[in-house]
């Protein structure tokens, strides 16, 4: 070999191992920016599809919607999973009536067929002309009473289910369609496969179908452990419809008939008689029983020559109406001079 490709040789080698340094050297900062950017997008996938449903805050669903917000006072759910609400908010959200009767101290609340008198000192119930124990009591704190809602759903004629933090209640007189899904699914926040997963459901796994979504083949559900999204229509199997509405109209009741009513009069209706729950309750009994001997469903109240607090006769009409309900009966009202007219077209009078 001649001395000058000797030359070429060495220097070639040398130029060899300096790019190979200079590859090394170029190679770590790149490894560096790939790692930076794999546990960013492992960051940003964490946050996107793990929510943080930790929250302590206690949450209520009622009939598919999270009414938590509107709520006046925070819920209560005990160790035995029992549902307590303030009867502020059970004002607003099933009896726009019930009040507590200081003479008898009873709260008394009625919807649909029912009237119930709960005792604040014991845990007893009376239902309609029966009188029941309640496993759980009334609660009384500075701001007022709470009562146990998962003890009234014979009342209201809802179903509750409560977990640790959330409680669904749905009411037996509203529709309900439910879906199962088809495979393992995850619920998320918003119509995307890329927000945020609230829940994995199972497959198979019962949910409550709230409405379809805007975006084309998404559905907006409900879990019962009260969490609401967005899953795959494809995924489930077909809606199934497991009960339909049923509105305050839909009760069975006979047409009035004012020329076939028992008449009530000023010689019933008055201060003695309705001072309190326990006297219209026994006015009340004896007019349901009269009714039915009698076979004359429409009970006429005339309220001619009555001279009577507002407040008593409301109560009084507001608690016979669900009991004459229960049997297909229906309350007029006529020579009115003292109830006003909104509450007797609320009251369908």
């Amino acid at each position: 070999m001649s001395l000058e490709n000797m030359n070429y040789n060495m220097k070639m080698e040398k130029y060899m191992k300096k790019k190979k340094k200079l590859n090394k050297k170029k190679l770590i900062p790149r490894l560096i920016l790939l790692i930076v950017i794999l546990v960013v997008l492992i960051l940003l996938i964490k946050g996107i599809f793990a929510k943080d449903n930790s929250s302590e805050e206690l949450r209520l669903i009622v009939d598919k919607q999270d009414v938590t917000e509107n709520l006046v006072s925070d819920i209560y759910i005990d160790t035995n999973g029992i549902l307590y609400m303030s009867m502020d908010d059970i004002k607003n959200i099933f009896d726009e009536n019930i009040y507590y009767e200081e003479t008898s101290g009873k709260i008394i609340t009625t919807y649909g067929t029912k009237v119930a008198a709960i005792d604040v000192n014991n845990n007893t119930e009376e239902l309609n002309s029966a009188t029941l124990s309640l496993t759980a009591g009334i609660i009384k704190y500075d701001t007022g009473y709470y009562i146990p809602i998962s003890e009234l759903t014979n009342v209201y004629n809802i179903e509750v289910t409560t977990t640790e933090n959330t409680s669904v209640v749905l009411s037996m007189y509203k529709e309900l369609t439910t879906v199962k899904t088809t495979k393992k699914v995850s619920l998320k926040e918003k119509t995307s496969f890329f927000s945020s997963t609230i829940q994995k459901i199972d497959e198979g796994e019962e949910v409550i179908f709230i409405e379809n979504a805007e975006k084309s083949g998404w559905i907006k559900v409900l879990t019962y452990e009260g969490n609401i999204g967005y899953i795959q229509e494809k995924n489930t199997t077909d809606k199934e419809t497991k009960r339909t509405n049923m509105e305050d109209s839909d009760f069975s009741s006979k047409d009035a008939d004012i020329n076939n009513a028992i008449e009530i009069t000023n010689e019933t209706i008055k201060a003695d008689n309705l001072q309190d729950f326990d006297s219209r309750k026994e006015v009340i009994e004896e007019i349901i029983l009269d009714v039915i001997a009698k076979e004359q469903y429409t009970v006429n109240l005339n309220l001619e020559n009555v001279n009577l607090d507002t407040t008593y006769l409301e109560r009084f009409v507001i608690e016979l109406i669900p009991r004459l309900r229960e049997i297909g009966g229906s309350v007029l009202i006529t020579n009115n001079n003292i109830l006003n007219n909104e509450f007797v077209s609320e009251n369908n009078l």
